[in-house]
This record gives C-alpha cells, sequence and structure tokens, in this order.
C-alpha cells in the first residue's frame, strides 16, 4: 500500500489531533496520505458509524477497503482503537481482514428524472403526515397489502442498527438478504421478515420521505413504483483478524451475561 485517505467527524474533541498522528506514523513508513479519490487504496474513517456510512458514500471504487476506527459512542461498525501507534502500524502491515457487506439500492423514475440511493445499514420510507399509509409490498411475483407509519429496508449490516430498535431479527452481516420491518403495522397484516429475492417493489398510498443511512433523504411520490435490490457490488470492510460478530452483539448490547 502507497496511499491511503483518511475522514473523520470534526464533532469529535481532538480528532484532528489523532488524524496528524496517524498521518505522522503513515509518512514515516512510506504511506502517503491522499484525498479520497482514484490514488486511494484504503479508507480509514475515525469516528462513529456515522462517519463510516459517509466513507461508503464516498468511495470512489467497491475495490478499496473501509476500515472505521471508533471515537464515537457505539461503533458497531468499527474498531476500537485504544493505541494509535499499534493501529496504524497494524493497518500499515495489512493485518486486518475483509468482512464483504452487501448494500441496497433504490429506483424509480419522477417528473421524468431516475433517483438511485445507495445504503450500507438501511432505507426508511416514512409517512410525511400523521395518518397511515397503505404500501404494495411485491416480493417476487406475490403483492402484499398492509397499513402501517412506514417501513424499513435492511441489510444485513443494518439489521443491528434502525431495523433492530424497530424490532427487525438479527442477521449476519456477511449473509446476502434484505430484512423487511414494518413501522407499527395495523392489525396482523404483515409481520417482519427476512427476504433473499433479487428486487422488491413497493408503492405506498401517500407521499413519503426516503430516509438513506440516516444521511440522505428523498421523496417518494404517491403510487410511485419504486425498486429496491442488493448491489451488484460488496463493501470492503476491515475487520480484526479472528472477529466474531457474536462476541461483538454480546459486548456491544450486553446480551448473555447472566442475571449478576
Amino acid at each position: 500500500m502507497r496511499n491511503m485517505s483518511i475522514i473523520f467527524n470534526p464533532k469529535i474533541s481532538g480528532i484532528e489531533n489523532i488524524k496528524n498522528n496517524i498521518e505522522e506514523i503513515a509518512n514515516k513508513k512510506g504511506i502517503k496520505i491522499v484525498p479520497c479519490g482514484k490514488q486511494t487504496e484504503l479508507l480509514v474513517s475515525l469516528g462513529g458509524d456515522g462517519t463510516v456510512l459517509k466513507g461508503f458514500k464516498i468511495l470512489p471504487s467497491f475495490d478499496i477497503p473501509l476500515l472505521g476506527l471508533n471515537f464515537g459512542k457505539f461503533g458497531f461498525l468499527t474498531i476500537d482503537c485504544k493505541d494509535i501507534l499499534k493501529t496504524t502500524e497494524d493497518i500499515i502491515e495489512e493485518k486486518f481482514c475483509i468482512s464483504p457487506r452487501m448494500y441496497i439500492e433504490a429506483e424509480y423514475t419522477s417528473n421524468g428524472r431516475e433517483h438511485i440511493g445507495r445504503a450500507l445499514n438501511e432505507m426508511l420510507i416514512f409517512r410525511k403526515d400523521i395518518r397511515m399509509v397503505e404500501f404494495e409490498l411485491t416480493l417476487g411475483s406475490t403483492p402484499f397489502y398492509f397499513r402501517a407509519d412506514g417501513i424499513i429496508i435492511s441489510t444485513p449490516t443494518g439489521s443491528t442498527a434502525h431495523a433492530f430498535s424497530a424490532g427487525g431479527p438479527i442477521v449476519f452481516p456477511e449473509d446476502k438478504s434484505m430484512v423487511i420491518v414494518a413501522f407499527a403495522p395495523f392489525t396482523a397484516t404483515w409481520r417482519n421478515c427476512i427476504y433473499e429475492g433479487t428486487n422488491i417493489q413497493m408503492k405506498a398510498s401517500k407521499e413519503c420521505d426516503i430516509i438513506i443511512d440516516g444521511q440522505e433523504k428523498l421523496t417518494l411520490p404517491e403510487h410511485k413504483s419504486i425498486k429496491i435490490k442488493p448491489g451488484k457490488d460488496v463493501l470492503k470492510l476491515l475487520v480484526p483478524q479472528g472477529w466474531d460478530f457474536w462476541k461483538t452483539l454480546k459486548e456491544k448490547f450486553s446480551w448473555g451475561k447472566g442475571l449478576t
């Protein structure tokens, strides 16, 4: 590796000093720090999960690995960094492993313009006013109709994020599937599920907002069909050697620690 790019959350106290320390160590090892672009061979994110999601948005190519170092609050997509020197040396010596992560894309056309969104975690389709929305959701060739406040279409990576908070199932993040979670569905007309198909077609009876990874907002006109499908590539998210998703899950959510 010759070139590395760094992004960071400027709202975190002292983060620029950490960035400068990493740059200094990297330069001494012959690694050049460059703006994120065609020269980038590795993108390092300093912050929390939101900074990783930002990095996902700006990656010029999915051939470039993304490494998130946690300086935020929760950090499910990031690695805890207690020793900057050792962590930077591990980065340079390429001691991290690739965890392939699928993403999803949404496509629809409105007023002659094609809209495309891309999410690593989830897409939230939610009502604009106080009334429930009737959704038409087509899985394969079978349509389903139900009323709810909104729907989350999540990746396996995002199954521990917004979808989990809404009662969705947890999916191993390297799987290839989509999690469908309804917000406050009316009666028993829908239950959350894991879908392994190639695409989801959806319509809403009213205009809705589409919130993509909590960072981007689009408008879905009423009765306009939208297609959500897995992306053709995968994100190369770097994780430590010996990384164990279930151990991370236990530590982050304090699961299975007994009653004492």
